[in-house]
């Protein structure tokens, strides 16, 4: 790991862990409609911290089974961040209450710029985002088949946890090939997961219950608490500021991912591929290119595709598998749009490939 102070530590990131293990099961006790702040709606409490949490909804991802973590509940998993944060009881037992959306923008606290990139959702044909007790309206206990739960945080684990459901065969061969056609099941297929050395900020809000259409929009809490005489007015509730808003319930620190996986010639790459000027992970005023999965020592030539010696970067790094590039020349000037080529050399092994530069 890192020194970085952008990063948080491993060791840290346990210490974390454990106070909000602590958060868990006081938020599980039947004395929690006694102690709870209703003015604290709708303010979530998000953390986050690198490496991959694990509690027994990975034994029962579709079941609200999550009595507790397991015994190694923490572990270094390559290029992923945990987020967790706490249910709140009142908002879940509110009537317009949806479910739950998680945000992610790189290297920025800008929350305009941030994607969603994970739902969990009451709202109906969403069944299979929602795999928690639910709360009991009288007595705010969360209630798992009728048995009393202490699931009052939600785990996710980027990118384990993020992308979208589909349908596929339960069993296939060694190509992939169905070996029991008609017999489905619903796959959890994550994209690609943060990067080490891009720092990530991470939001959850509230999710509106769909009424009339299906438009998954973030439930709206109107400010009430100025001079905003339309807040009361039929039809114009959209003119008051809305509390439930990604800008209040963001984790106050970014987080860097764990590093990547053992370095590998044959897997080194460019990240991201296709470069496009405007994307999140683009630091104002400062270019951002990485090549990834290095070894701790090499050297990387880059290329136009004439031929031209464009920069050359010297990688020595025994921590992290990744160097940086500003797409500046060796004249400290910033490159065009086009195709590069980039050849990396180590010991007596090189690799060499293409990557596209739009700006």
């Amino acid at each position: 790991m890192s020194s970085n102070p952008g990063r948080t530590p491993f060791r840290r990131s346990v210490v974390t862990l454990l106070l909000a293990l602590a958060v868990t099961a006081g938020a599980g006790s039947r004395s929690f409609a006694q102690s709870y702040d209703p003015d604290a709606f709708p303010r979530i409490r998000v953390w986050a911290f690198p490496g991959a949490f694990q509690d027994s909804t990975q034994l029962f991802p579709l079941r609200c089974a999550a009595r507790g973590a397991l015994a190694d509940s923490l572990r270094e998993q390559p290029r992923t961040i945990t987020v967790r944060f706490l249910r709140d009881r009142l908002a879940e037992r509110r009537a317009d209450f949806g479910g739950y959306r998680v945000y992610r923008v790189f290297d920025t606290p800008d929350t305009a710029k941030m994607s969603l990139i994970r739902r969990f959702s009451v709202n109906s044909g969403d069944e299979n985002t929602w795999h928690f007790s639910r709360v009991d309206s009288a007595t705010l206990e969360l209630r798992c088949g009728g048995q009393f739960s202490t699931d009052s945080v939600v785990t996710f684990v980027d990118p384990d946890s993020n992308g979208a459901f589909f349908k596929v065969c339960r069993r296939v061969d060694h190509l992939g090939r169905c070996l029991t056609p008609g017999d489905s099941i619903w796959k959890l297929v994550a994209p690609p997961g943060p990067h080490d050395g891009f720092r990530a900020w991470y939001a959850v809000t509230y999710e509106a219950l769909n009424t009339t259409d299906n438009n998954y929009e973030d439930l709206f809490v109107p400010d009430t608490s100025g001079n905003y005489a339309r807040c009361g007015t039929p039809g114009l509730p959209a003119s008051c500021p809305n509390l439930n808003h990604k800008a209040l319930n963001r984790i106050s620190e970014p987080v860097e991912a764990t590093a990547g996986p053992t370095r590998d010639l044959e897997t080194i790459a460019v990240v991201p591929n296709p470069f496009r000027a405007d994307e999140a992970w683009d630091r104002p005023g400062g270019n951002e290119l990485h090549f990834i999965n290095l070894p701790s020592q090499a050297v990387i030539r880059i290329f136009t595709v004439a031929g031209e010696l464009v920069r050359e970067l010297k990688h020595d790094d025994r921590v992290r598998d990744f160097e940086r590039w500003d797409l500046k020349n060796a004249s400290g000037r910033d490159v065009a749009s086009g195709i590069y080529v980039y050849r990396v050399v180590a010991a007596r092994f090189a690799a060499q490939n293409r990557f596209v530069v739009i700006r």
